[in-house]
């Protein structure tokens, strides 16, 4: 592993050129890193999935508590990125990757998607390159979230070909049916705050429009969880059970210590 952190990234690398990297972002409230565990697991699990030199564990932990060095333990919300970038050509060599982890300000319209989100439907001809996996490759989700900006919205929703619902650009996609809570169903990010928000309860299957008008939460690490209240300039139910769950939730996020490490 490089003992570079956080410098210049050579131009012709393949973090640049090929977008070849991985990250997790992580809420910080104060010093205490939120779901850290399964954000730090989900990044290794890819890397084991491809045979990538991955960094320790330990050293994940450790180069988090180097980027909250100095944070007052507060209560103030702020968000923990880590990234695993490829800086040399030879993906095989672990002197080729490096691990930058950093802090900064939550987005403003992350924080205004918290009140209640608003989203649109995307082109289906716009997808993930890499749905699976939580990759630096991320032109489609940065493309649609300023689609999302042109309309007004907040967030934009990615769909199949036959029009079922997956995820956000930067959200996990929940329904609440009749039937109980679904998750989407299809190629889409294995989303550590949808996990959360479920539990042992995860089910999935295929969200259409009629399951997100009906009620539907976008859920993501700085999102937490909030409630779909337009989609497509058009308004979405927000039952109470719905309102109920969310609020629960987001408590939990910010003040259960068992879900959340210590920096």
């Amino acid at each position: 592993m490089s003992d570079e952190t956080n410098g210049p990234v050579p131009f012709d690398s393949p973090a640049v050129e090929r977008g070849m990297g991985f990250f997790e972002t992580v809420l910080l409230v104060g010093r205490s890193a939120v779901l850290f565990a399964a954000h730090a697991e989900r990044l290794l699990a890819t890397l084991r999935r491809f045979d990538l030199p991955a960094p320790a564990p330990e050293g994940l932990l450790e180069g988090s508590k180097r980027a909250a060095h100095g944070l007052a333990d507060d209560g103030t919300e702020r968000a923990l990125r880590l990234s695993w970038i490829a800086v040399g050509s030879d993906l095989d060599d672990a002197a080729s990757w490096r691990l930058d982890a950093s802090v900064r300000a939550i987005p403003a319209t992350t924080l205004a998607r918290r009140n209640g989100a608003h989203a649109i439907t995307l082109s289906a001809d716009l997808q993930r390159d890499t749905p699976g996996m939580k990759s630096t490759s991320y032109a489609s989700a940065v493309l649609a979230l300023r689609e999302a900006r042109r309309h007004g919205a907040d967030e934009g929703l990615f769909v199949t070909a036959s029009g079922s619902y997956l995820e956000g650009a930067s959200t996990g996609l929940v329904a609440v049916t009749p039937e109980g809570w679904f998750a989407a169903e299809g190629a889409a990010l294995p989303s550590v705050t949808v996990a959360a928000f479920l539990g042992d309860g995860l089910l999935r299957r295929p969200l259409r429009e009629i399951d997100l008008r009906a009620g539907s939460v976008l859920l993501g690490s700085l999102t937490l969880a909030a409630p779909l209240v337009t989609l497509d300039a058009s308004p979405c139910a927000v039952p109470a059970a719905l309102v109920d769950r969310i609020a629960t939730f987001n408590l939990r996020l910010r003040e259960d210590p068992a879900i959340a490490t210590a920096l």
